[in-house]
């Protein structure tokens, strides 16, 4: 890498920190789905843990991916990854399901304790581990 294509990395870089992560996510998911790539595939090929790979699709996640993360994918979908750090226009990144506030958390833990647990997972639409595993993750609040 010469001196001139460092500085266009590092450009690259910094304008990546200043990009929101929901646009970041929605272009890279778009980006997936186009490919018709399975999750595992990516995973493999790119040798990124297949968590990473589902928070990297999950709109609910305040998960921001790495830089080096999202260019290994990018290496392997070729695209570029300026195409990832700009908005598709008529993209629709969906708003998270649900904040989790305190206040959201507190009636979660109501629910969850005073409601079934098919409930709780139709009310939250969430599977019935994940509400599990939310309980005792917000649990630790109060």
């Amino acid at each position: 890498m010469d001196i001139q294509q460092q500085k266009e990395f590092i450009r690259i870089y910094k304008q990546y920190q200043t990009t929101d992560k929901n646009i970041i996510k929605a272009n890279l998911k778009a980006y997936m789905d186009e490919s018709e790539l399975m999750i595992i595939t990516i995973a493999e090929q790119t040798e990124i843990p297949l968590s990473t790979i589902y928070q990297l699709r999950k709109h609910s996640s305040s998960y921001k991916p790495e830089f080096m993360t999202v260019l290994i994918i990018c290496d392997l979908l070729k695209v570029s990854i300026t195409a990832i750090i700009q908005p598709i226009p008529n993209l629709n990144i969906p708003e998270p399901k649900t904040k989790w506030d305190m206040t959201a958390k507190q009636e979660y833990i109501y629910d969850y304790n005073n409601l079934p647990i098919e409930e709780v997972c139709k009310k939250y639409n969430i599977t019935q581990k994940t509400a599990q595993e939310y309980f005792r993750s917000f649990q630790t609040y109060f």
